[in-house]
This record gives structure tokens, C-alpha cells and sequence, in this order.
């Protein structure tokens, strides 16, 4: 027997090479929205279209406090032009959650604001178009949306197992089960392979039935983590990591997006105060 057997690479578009994998914010952090860190002063001019972008997150912040489920919010930033929104992201920051997301010849680039439940979102499609924008919730609509679309409702469970499989073909039905039984708003089902005894064929079998697909996230801070999604609907594995790089805690996690990457409506109370004592500041 081994321990934490499950390896899982990212299979999103730019992503580093599978043997830094051990790095997790240099793979995790989305290169496009990286910028150098500096302090925005409080006289600072902040312009009228900044100021209405600013005001337009702290509401739907806001309302989030009493609809903390509700769908992503967009906040366009068309209005505004570089030296702006330069000033807006210094004024969000660069938080703790970072995903990579490929769907439909489209690749986007998501980082979580200091501010939870404020994401800054990059995309890029195969003709070179490319976007940016706020999106608030608690995750954006791209990772809801490459969760829906890319699984798969069903994985072909083989009829005969590779010698050395013990727990992988119980394993397999019971995630095909749980799978097809879940719906939206029920609680998640988590199998912790910590406890779990698995053979390294077992490993295997799961890695290469369940699959993946283009959809990866990476938490950093305290309790780091990584998740990837498979090709298997409402599955996901969720691997936590410790300040050396190691996997202490690897899991499958059947439902809604994991709730390690997700914002809470405490986390909307609380960035909706701060944003709005930032915006005085300027005043």
C-alpha cells in the first residue's frame, strides 16, 4: 500500500509542466494577471468610471448578504482604460485562490481579489479576441460553466479489472452512483483515500477511468489545496497541500464545486465593509 497514489496533472491550456506540479503558485498564479505590486496612495485621483465600477461591486456585494447563492455578477471594465485599471487592481489585490479554465477554444485566466467573492477574470479564444472583467460571487461563471458542459454524465466502468485492483471497481460505481444522484444545493460527499486503503493499480484505474477535463484551481494561504476537475460529472479531486509541497490530505469530492475555493456570505459582508473603507479613503 501507498500513500496519497492519486496523481493528477493539469490539462488546461499554458499550464507549467507536469514535474513542477510541486510548485503551487508559480502553476497556480495566471501569468496575464500578474502585476508588480505597489501602494496606491489615498490622494491618488480615482476617476468617475473607476468610482462606478467600485460602487457597482460594493452593491452586489451587498446583496449578497441576503442572497449569498445568487448567479455571478459581471462588472465590465470597458469603460476603463490602462493607467485605470491599474489602479483598480492594486486597489483589489491579488487573493489566495487562482484557476485555469479551457472550454470551446476559449481559455480563461481567474484570480480571486484579497477581498473574497471578488474575482478578476482574463479570457483569450483561438482568434486572438480577449476579454477582462470583475465577476462577483461565490465562484465565477466560467468555472460553473466548465463544470456543467465538459464532464461527462457517465464513465465506462471495465468489465475486468488489471490484476493488483482491489477497492478501484467498488470505488468506481459507487462515484457513478453518487454522480448521477446528485443535485444542486445538496451536500457534498467526500471519500478521504487518507484512511482508504488503495493498491497502486487502483490508483490507476481510478486516474484513467474518471479522466480529466480543462478546469483547474489552486487555493494558496492557509490550508492550500488543489482541485481538478475529472470527466466525471459533479466529481472532483481534491488534494490539500502543506507548507513543503506535500499532499497530506487526497480526496474525491462528489458535487457542487468543492467548498474549500468557494465564498461564503460572511466573506460578503466583510469585503463589501472593506472595499467601501478603501473607496473613502480616495474621497
Amino acid at each position: 500500500m501507498t500513500e496519497h497514489v492519486l496523481v493528477w496533472h493539469p490539462k488546461v491550456p499554458g499550464d507549467a509542466p507536469a514535474d513542477s506540479d510541486d510548485q503551487l503558485r508559480l502553476i497556480g498564479m495566471p501569468t496575464g494577471l500578474v502585476r508588480a505590486a505597489r501602494r496606491t496612495p489615498a490622494d491618488e485621483e480615482l476617476t468617475a468610471a473607476s468610482r462606478a465600477v467600485i460602487n457597482e461591486v460594493i452593491a452586489d456585494l451587498k446583496r449578497r448578504t441576503t442572497e449569498p447563492n445568487a448567479p455571478p455578477t459581471r462588472v465590465s471594465l470597458n469603460e476603463l482604460n490602462e493607467s485605470e485599471k491599474a489602479t483598480l487592481a492594486d486597489i483589489l489585490g491579488e487573493g489566495d485562490v487562482w484557476a485555469k479554465v479551457g472550454l470551446d477554444n476559449a481559455y480563461w485566466r481567474v484570480v480571486e481579489s484579497v477581498m473574497a467573492g471578488i474575482w478578476r477574470i482574463e479570457s483569450s479564444t483561438a482568434d486572438g479576441t480577449q476579454g477582462e472583467w470583475i465577476e462577483i460571487g461565490p465562484v465565477p461563471a466560467p468555472i460553473l460553466r466548465a463544470a456543467a458542459e465538459l464532464p461527462r454524465a457517465e464513465i465506462q466502468i471495465p468489465g475486468q479489472m488489471p490484476q493488483g485492483a482491489m477497492n478501484a471497481p467498488a470505488l468506481l460505481f459507487e462515484l457513478q452512483q453518487r454522480s448521477s444522484e446528485y443535485r444542486p444545493g445538496a451536500e457534498n460527499h467526500i471519500i478521504n483515500f487518507t484512511l482508504l486503503p488503495l493498491t497502486d493499480v487502483d490508483a490507476q484505474v481510478l486516474t484513467t477511468v474518471l479522466g480529466q477535463v480543462p478546469l483547474v484551481i489552486r487555493s494558496g494561504g492557509f490550508g492550500s489545496s488543489r482541485v481538478f476537475a475529472t470527466a466525471l460529472r459533479h466529481v472532483w479531486a481534491v488534494q490539500f497541500i502543506n507548507g513543503m509541497g506535500n499532499v497530506i490530505l487526497d480526496t474525491l469530492e462528489i458535487g457542487g464545486v468543492p467548498i474549500s475555493v468557494l465564498a461564503a456570505r460572511e466573506d460578503f459582508e466583510d469585503s463589501a465593509e472593506r472595499l467601501s473603507e478603501i473607496l473613502q479613503a480616495f474621497n
